[in-house]
């Protein structure tokens, strides 16, 4: 009997990540142009845009994409186009003839992603050279121009990384010497260098933005450190607590708004880093490789970016050990007025003690006073019958009533005292 396997809850979607983004086969010759869209940073956002593109697939009479597709292709109007989604950026890819001038074409969908914003334009020409034309090196900028060979020497990139008027970043590619599955590959890593690059620095313009606001809260807190041995009194500490607090508050509103964006700053750089590997590439005598170059013009903003990720932590640190401190003086000192309340009530309960002991033997010859009196009314006529001397009685009698009132007070405060 055959035994019945269970899968984990899992193993599909383990399975299906392998091709979640196939790799598309490219011609020898061709245009790509992509477009790299930046969605809004609210609920809903990459779901609207979604079924947006449902809706144009429907209306444009292509395949519609599976609810979990995270890539989907289709042609139309002599294009491919492809649609990706990621986390927080959508990307248009289509590519066409080497003759195609259409850089925004109507048939691939622009429409639906009418709330992206524009963060990254890529056009690659692919000829089937083994390298880059020298003719068409003068169209690049010569400062920033980069020409590698990559694949150990089989094919050839060139590009200057500078927007044309169309905003689009151009490359070509000889891929002459390239098998179609390795032009293909290669072709997909220039797009996701270009992709990631430009995503990896989106953190730089925020960081710098935020820069003097960092810069201010970390003199601000400087100062304070340096004022705190003065704070003698609770009233000053009182002050440079609640000072810390808004430190604090202004410190956590930094790291809302900088914590996810330095993340995916990371996550970016080291896939743009990963990529640029897989590119394999060599220098040439016409201009720098592509790695060299970014790694000059990126690394420095991915490591401003770090820098002030561990700025914002330091500060964080500083305030809390600063706030800690306070707490801690703040408890000593509450202690010390505890002790001096408990003191204070210690004495009074002596005093008290003192005072009631007072009272009780003021009270036991007062209470034998008025009980003797008593008395001398009560044996008035018995002793006068009896021939007593009433003055005798009442002397031999005192110091029996004064010793019964106190055993009888000191009784009462027994009984007090169990209770």
């Amino acid at each position: 009997m055959q035994t019945q396997l269970t899968d984990h809850p899992y193993r599909t979607a383990i399975m299906d990540e392998v091709h979640a983004r196939p790799v598309e086969i490219i011609e020898a010759e061709c245009r790509i142009r992509r477009l790299v869209f930046v969605m809004p940073s609210e609920a809903g956002a990459m779901m609207r845009v979604f079924h947006r593109f449902e809706q144009f697939c429907r209306d444009a009479g292509v395949a519609v994409p599976g609810p979990s597709s995270r890539q989907h292709g289709f042609d139309r109007d002599n294009r491919h186009i492809t649609w990706e989604f990621h986390t927080e950026f959508v990307t248009i890819t289509w590519r066409s003839a080497l003759t195609d001038k259409q850089n925004y074409p109507d048939g691939i969908g622009l429409a639906a992603i009418e709330d992206g914003l524009l963060i990254g334009a890529t056009r690659i020409d692919v000829i089937a050279d083994k390298t880059v034309p020298e003719a068409l090196l003068p169209a690049f900028s010569l400062p920033s121009l980069c020409v590698a060979d990559v694949e150990s020497g089989k094919a050839q990139v060139a590009t200057d990384f500078v927007p044309d008027a169309d905003k689009f970043t151009r490359f070509e590619f000889a891929a002459g010497g390239l098998s179609v599955l390795r032009r293909s590959i290669i072709i997909r890593r220039l797009l996701e260098v270009e992709t990631y690059r430009t995503m990896a620095l989106l953190a730089l313009p925020l960081a710098r933005e935020v820069s003097p606001s960092l810069r201010a809260t970390e003199i601000e807190l400087t100062a304070l450190m340096e004022s705190l041995s003065e704070a003698t009194t609770s009233e000053t500490v009182q002050t440079a607590l609640t000072a810390l607090d808004a430190l604090s508050v202004r410190s956590g509103q930094l790291s809302e708004r900088l914590g996810y964006r330095f993340a995916a700053c990371h996550a970016y750089g080291d896939i743009l880093r990963t990529r640029l590997a897989g590119l394999r590439e060599s220098s040439t005598a016409f201009g720098s490789s592509l790695t060299h170059y970014i790694g000059n013009r990126v690394d420095p903003g991915l490591a401003t970016c770090a820098a002030m990720e561990k700025r914002l932590s330091v500060l964080s640190s500083k305030i809390e050990r600063a706030i800690s401190l306070l707490n801690v003086r703040i408890s000593v000192d509450m202690q010390q007025q505890n002790n001096a309340v408990l003191d204070n009530i210690a004495q009074t309960a002596r005093s008290q003690f003192y005072l009631q002991r007072t009272v009780e033997g003021l009270s036991t010859i007062a209470i034998s006073y008025y009980l003797l009196g008593i008395l001398s009314y009560m044996l008035a006529g018995p002793l006068e019958e009896f021939h007593f001397n009433k003055v005798m009685t009442l002397s031999i009698a005192a110091p029996f009533v004064v010793l019964a009132v106190w055993l009888m007070a000191r009784s009462v405060r027994k009984a007090h005292t169990v209770k």
